[in-house]
């Protein structure tokens, strides 16, 4: 087992003692993973599927990441599902993850391990292939090829993982990407603050706009409260 793998799993375990970290996530059935956003859910005709890759064009500076924010809300704090095991892989030369940053935007603290790499398939494989991540977030991977695609799509079917792939640049049918089952761009349009969604492919071609009031709902006993600032502040400069 590799070393960044070794510490990844002894901090779940120092958490959840008696935990199975091999086949502790085996026996979940997912089909989608909601945003808790209504609209957006309406759009996406439930969620992200978990089996398979999503593949966003998020670039820095557009503030797309609020969307992926959004599911990863849901998979650590359950809320409209069984709180689920993430793993958020940074391939940032320039940033690093401010974890802080996250949990005030309503982040479980719990269920998230965060990570940094540049070659994720390299470093980390041996978590990646781990069924107790039921969400993996690879986030600009710098050197991501087709065959490591292929892997972590098979991966993601076998273990009913939801993987999203974070690109720091838009996405385009000239840029295909077969592996992945749904792909689209967010990003947000000044001065009005809307966010954008765009399909590119996975389903119908749409595109949906929502204010930032839309993005932030209350989730009853699960409100959040969320600070003022750029999505982009989540990271930290080296």
């Amino acid at each position: 087992m590799d070393d960044k793998t070794r510490t990844l799993l002894s901090d779940i375990s120092a958490r959840h003692s008696g935990l199975n970290l091999v086949r502790g996530g085996s026996g979940l059935q997912l089909e989608r993973l909601a945003s808790c956003v209504d609209r957006v859910d309406e759009f996406l005709e439930g969620g992200l599927p978990f089996g398979s890759i999503t593949e966003f064009g998020m670039p820095l500076g557009k503030e797309g990441r609020i969307l992926a924010l959004k599911f990863v809300v849901n998979a650590t704090r359950g809320i409209r599902t069984k709180p689920l095991w993430t793993l958020w892989i940074s391939s940032h030369e320039t940033f690093r993850v401010f974890p802080p940053a996250w949990f005030a935007r309503g982040v479980s603290p719990a269920w998230i391990v965060f990570a940094q790499s540049d070659r994720p398939l390299r470093d980390l494989k041996l978590a990646i292939s781990n069924p107790i991540f039921k969400l993996i977030i690879l986030d600009s991977p710098r050197k991501f090829t087709r065959e490591e695609c292929f892997f972590v799509s098979r991966q993601a079917r076998q273990n009913r993982q939801l993987v999203m792939l974070l690109r720091d640049f838009f996405l385009s049918n000239r840029q295909g990407n077969i592996w992945a089952s749904l792909r689209m761009n967010c990003w947000k349009r000044y001065p009005s603050g809307t966010l954008m969604i765009r399909v590119i492919r996975g389903l119908s071609r749409r595109e949906l706009s929502i204010s930032d009031a839309e993005m932030s709902p209350l989730y009853g006993t699960h409100a959040v409260v969320v600070p003022p600032g750029p999505i982009d502040n989540l990271f930290q400069s080296l």
